[in-house]
């Protein structure tokens, strides 16, 4: 496997564009519209993303925030968002269809999330969130400014847990005070 190579500025900007997205709706009150994410892992983004929803007041009948169910590779986040969201528009489902489907990745699998990319263009309605590396760089940016991203996800693991959070713990972390710093990670992607 080659090595990945070091970018200017994290991948994030998919990250904002999706928080922005979330915040524009909660100012504005548009109940109407539904929103998917779908996250790689079940547990750390899933928990990330719900204690921003609580955090913002977001309506939980608004956004759903699910795993992927153990589909860890791009395309297999892809194709669960695509199929929760064709079968929240079926005639059978019994709530408002989603509008949009986010896909929450990590961006270590470089070819792979191209690919899905590619996948989840042609499907209309399906956006991808590339963290670079992995979702921890993500929660890493709210508490400090990292001018490189770091080169592996152990690396980022283990600067999250010396200068940012010495008590996370993958997959069972609770995010609500990190949330609070949404905004400065947001900058800092």
């Amino acid at each position: 496997m080659s090595k990945p190579q070091k970018s200017a500025k994290p991948q994030s900007k998919a990250v904002q564009h999706l928080l922005n997205q979330l915040q524009r709706k909660r100012e504005t009150r548009e109940t109407a519209k539904r929103y998917l994410i779908v996250c790689e892992d079940d547990k750390s983004a899933p928990n990330y993303f719900e204690a921003l929803k609580r955090f913002l007041n977001l309506s939980a009948t608004c956004i759903k925030v699910v795993g992927s169910g153990g589909h860890s590779q791009p395309l297999q986040v892809v194709n669960e968002a695509i199929k929760r969201k064709n079968l929240s528009m079926s005639p059978e489902s019994s709530t408002e269809p989603f509008e949009t489907a986010w896909c929450v990745i990590d961006g270590d699998f470089g070819p792979k999330v191209k690919e899905a990319r590619a996948v989840a263009g042609q499907s209309g309605g399906i956006k991808l969130a590339v963290s670079t590396m992995c979702f921890e760089y993500w929660i890493l940016l709210h508490g400090k400014e990292i001018g490189t991203p770091t080169a592996s996800c152990d690396e980022t693991l283990k600067i999250l847990k010396k200068e940012y959070l010495p008590n996370y713990s993958k997959g069972g972390f609770r995010f609500d005070e990190v949330v609070r710093s949404y905004r400065e990670a947001s900058q800092r992607a």
